[in-house]
């Protein structure tokens, strides 16, 4: 396929991100066809328009078009009138480092090979002097020690909290390559820990949260968990009422919300229902079990009584 204007006509597609990403997984069928067209024409235009109609047309005027938009445009970010998806813009720039990088991989390997240091016009960039040398020496020393120390932070401050330890490696490379661009480590340590709080809150089971190469792909530290609210409706068991009993009076009463009182008998206080019904329970079952067992003092005084008839009679010859 021809390139247009210049730029690459295919991006990295991780299928086993995009499915296992929480967006995704709650999207109809429908609502994950549109996302996907929706961020191919946003890498061979650059950027997609943020009026819903135009959107609408580029999906090939999809009756329930609206509704559907509706739940997947957080996915996109708007700056300057123009849509944008965050994991594909990461995606496009680490592209254009790479060819950038063998371009110039190829421009000094094809200066050893011809040896032609006078010719400019066949090769702009001549070979590195001693001194530049020492300067990129210094840098690919500064370069390591800043890895060693988004590493660390990373392993300390990022992986001790993330509860899905699969896959550490990958997202370790993901974390150091986000702090080389300069995004800051508050940023995602703060996005984890309301991510944590988000997981706790709505009952997400451990199999459902992502890899964190994942997280980290998606820039998911970025996210606005309150517009999620359908993510947690579904995920989250929705409690309407507690339930209350007195131990004491047995009396029981219903809240819209948790609370704390004394019991209107003046004995005891309204506790949740199913730990007073427990402790109930615990109660009465030494007192059934005693009840069903003989008591062993009187079975020993019925037979020590025929034991003395029995002798009784013996000694009178009867």
């Amino acid at each position: 396929m021809p390139r247009k204007n210049g730029k690459a006509p295919a991006f990295m597609f991780y299928a086993g991100d995009f499915l296992s990403d929480l967006n995704v997984q709650i999207m109809t069928m429908a609502q994950r066809g549109i996302y996907v067209t929706l961020l191919a024409m946003e890498w061979i235009e650059g950027s997609l328009p943020s009026d819903t109609r135009t959107l609408k047309v580029l999906c090939g005027q999809h009756p329930d078009f609206e509704n559907d938009w509706s739940a997947i445009k957080h996915c996109f970010y708007e700056e300057n009138g123009r849509l944008y998806n965050r994991r594909l813009e990461v995606e496009r720039a680490e592209q254009k480092k790479r060819a950038e990088k063998n371009s110039k991989n190829g421009k000094l390997g094809a200066m050893k090979r011809w040896n032609k240091k006078d010719d400019s016009e066949a090769i702009a960039t001549p070979l590195p002097s001693n001194e530049k040398e020492k300067e990129l020496e210094i840098k690919k020393t500064n370069k390591r020690n800043k890895n060693k120390e988004f590493i660390q932070e990373f392993m300390e401050e990022f992986w001790n909290l993330y509860p899905n330890g699969k896959n550490r490696k990958r997202a370790m490379d993901k974390y150091v390559m986000l702090r080389k661009s300069n995004t800051p480590k508050e940023d995602i340590i703060n996005g984890l820990k309301s991510y944590l709080k988000h997981w706790k809150q709505s009952g997400t089971q451990p199999e459902f949260i992502p890899m964190a190469s994942t997280w980290l792909h998606g820039e998911q530290f970025n996210d606005e968990l309150i517009a999620n609210t359908k993510v947690v409706q579904k995920l989250a068991p929705e409690i309407t009422s507690f339930e209350y009993k007195c131990i004491e009076c047995g009396i029981e009463k219903t809240f819209k919300e948790e609370t704390y009182e004394l019991c209107e008998c003046g004995d005891g206080i309204l506790e949740d229902k199913n730990h007073v019904n427990q402790e109930l329970a615990r109660r009465s079952a030494p007192q059934q079990q005693k009840a069903s067992t003989p008591d062993s003092g009187e079975e020993f005084s019925n037979q020590e009584f025929s034991k003395m008839i029995n002798n009784l009679t013996n000694s009178l010859g009867a």
